[in-house]
């Protein structure tokens, strides 16, 4: 976040030349190790269950998307609160992070929202949660928090999910202003603290997180983006803004920034530090969000951070567990100007039907979010201004992002969170409302805020952005918190026009969420491509399954999965139903299938 909108601060550093492109072997598909095994429902003792609320809404069968706030229906209407509402530090101006996933294995995602923190008394004390809603279906949700064992340890920020330890059930890690925190999952609905015997030893600012395999050893690791050094129970004194009208909190641009870290999975449940041995070590950093990708498709995982007041970072995976800084070649570590931005939350698509996998990130006030078009797999190009999305984003303050086909006719729309800092400010609103921007496959986007819901303008402030098809109906939904304000659970309950695919990996032990992976799909004529990730937007967790939308195709031409060891997975149109959930096991000769859910099986 740039917090003074005068200041251009330069680029900083030398970068690398680029790298040439390698292409690895294709292999035979493998059979599934052992590890990677479907996962049993847990059966938690339920602290409060919602009931079932009889749609009250006239227009629920708009045709196409339709977001409705379903929070208060489900009963996940809970506040996230961040410290003083007079956001007297940078500490105070976050907001908390949500995870969509499925913690206990029955099928369909439930919700993780990380706890508010305060100061009272001179200590850091919790403002509220952690909070975990268990998805039972068709409206149901059961707040099992306290039976989880979550709880409170610290002041929380984003959220990442993944099966670190290859058990099958899905854990947590939290980034904190101080230690972060491991949550292991049991696999009986509760999660342990097991952050001092994994070794992650880190009392820097963390702020969101990635999974991949690096190293290619087979097992997920962990990148966690380290802000600004601050103390949470003194302020540094408030700076002059607007010219001296009002005081204000210190931006980043006036505070010591932290290095991120780099956490390798021994495999054994403990982790090392292998941050300057992998090249990725930058001591005076302000990472905001990170994101591992296969961004040029050679098979090696790269990886993509965002950094507050300073050039963004593009590390290439050179393979043998190294990177190699080229995000100012590549076209993507400042503005078309020249000029350091306020790098927020990140999402990846192919935005242009090109095959290619695209950048996108939001910024703060005055600088819009950014549209980077991948040209060749080591070069951008960045069309924000001539997509419109500059011109649609930039009196905002964008935080969470999400690129998704809402409305499933092939093309990528977008989605993203607002929110100012200063509640104070003289002219700059602070409690903005979303942006939601359909793609119209030419390159050019158009705001459908108002139309794709009907009051998302109301749902104002926002932070974390998480996605995923929470009721089974094969769309994507979202779930986002506010600062200091109530989650928004934003279910897409339009009629479908279109048809579409949602694909869900299971890899070879011991990476059984298959990170990394790759799915190319054929069908009408169009080829559609998306990968397997942990990580991006800001603050958030969302579901890996893949959606794919077909517009007016009735069938799937082709399917091909690229597994994270090399090896290739392919199907072809009589193995893959439209309009259904398909997994796809590494080694299984044909996926599984569920129809989507009609929305009568869907919503109460």
């Amino acid at each position: 976040m740039v917090f003074d909108r005068r200041r251009d601060i330069a680029s900083q550093g030398h970068r690398a030349p680029l790298r040439s492109i390698t292409v690895r072997v294709v292999a035979l598909a493998m059979l599934a190790g052992p590890g990677c095994h479907d996962q049993g429902p847990a059966s938690p003792t339920s602290v409060g269950t919602s009931t079932p609320v009889s749609i009250t809404h006239t227009d629920r069968a708009t045709a196409g998307p339709w977001f409705v706030d379903r929070a208060h229906d489900y009963g996940v209407d809970v506040v996230t609160k961040c410290g003083s509402l007079r956001k007297q530090s940078l500490l105070d101006s976050l907001g908390t992070g949500v995870a969509l996933f499925d913690f206990d294995g029955d099928g369909d995602l439930d919700i993780f929202v990380a706890p508010g923190s305060q100061v009272v008394d001179g200590e850091v004390v919790s403002a509220g949660g952690p909070w975990l809603f268990r998805n039972d279906g068709r409206g149901r949700w059961t707040d099992v928090s306290t039976r989880s064992g979550l709880h409170h340890t610290g002041w929380a920020q984003g959220v990442a999910v993944c099966d670190y330890d290859a058990d099958g059930d899905l854990d947590l890690f939290v980034a904190q202003h101080g230690p972060d925190t491991l949550w292991q999952n049991q696999g009986d609905g509760k999660f342990r603290d097991v952050t001092t015997e994994a070794g992650l030893s880190d009392s820097e600012w963390g702020v969101s997180a990635t999974w991949g395999d690096y190293d290619g050893d087979g097992w997920p690791d962990l990148y966690v983006t380290n802000y600004v050094d601050i103390n949470a129970l003194k302020a540094p004194d408030p700076i002059d803004y607007y010219g001296g009208s009002i005081r204000v909190f210190r931006g980043p641009e006036y505070l010591a920034g932290q290095p991120d870290r780099l956490w390798r999975n021994r495999g054994n449940g403990t982790f090392e530090d292998v941050t300057k041995s992998a090249g990725l070590y930058n001591p005076h950093g302000k990472g905001m969000s990170a994101l591992f990708a296969d961004l040029d498709g050679d098979g090696i995982l790269d990886l993509f951070v965002t950094n507050d007041t300073q050039a963004n970072e593009l590390y290439r995976g050179l393979g043998g567990g190294q990177f190699r800084e080229e995000a100012l070649v590549a076209g993507v570590a400042l503005s078309e100007r020249g000029w350091s931005e306020a790098g927020m939350g990140i999402a990846l698509a192919d935005m242009n039907g090109d095959g290619r996998l695209d950048l996108a990130r939001t910024n703060f006030h005055d600088q819009g979010t950014r549209i980077a078009l991948n040209i060749d797999g080591s070069r951008y190009n960045d069309i924000s201004l001539c997509s419109k999305v500059t011109s649609l984003t930039k009196r905002l303050v964008g935080w969470g992002l999400i690129l998704a086909d809402f409305d499933a006719d092939g093309c990528p729309d977008l989605f993203q969170a607002n929110g100012h800092v200063y509640p104070a400010g003289p002219s700059d609103r602070y409690d903005q409302p979303p942006l939601l921007l359909r793609n119209q496959g030419n390159e050019i986007f158009q705001d459908k805020t108002a139309s794709w819901g009907p009051d998302l303008q109301s749902l104002r402030s926002g932070r974390a952005l998480a996605s995923g098809d929470i009721d089974g109906d094969g769309d994507i939904d979202l779930v986002m918190t506010t600062i200091d304000g109530p989650l928004r659970v934003l279910v897409n309950q339009g009629r479908p026009e279109n048809h579409a695919v949602i694909v869900r990996l299971v890899g070879a032990a011991p990476n059984c969420e298959a990170i990394g992976a790759s799915v190319e799909m054929v069908a009408g004529g169009r080829n559609l491509v998306d990968s397997v990730r942990r990580g991006g937007s800001i603050l958030a967790a969302s579901d890996t399954a893949l959606h794919f939308g077909l517009g007016s195709s009735e069938s799937i031409d082709s399917l091909r999965v690229r597994w994270p060891d090399g090896s290739y997975s392919i199907f072809l149109s009589s193995d893959l139903p439209i309009d259904s959930a398909l997994t796809i096991r590494q080694g299984d000769t044909m996926p599984s299938a569920k129809r989507f859910a009609t929305s009568d099986e869907s919503l109460p």
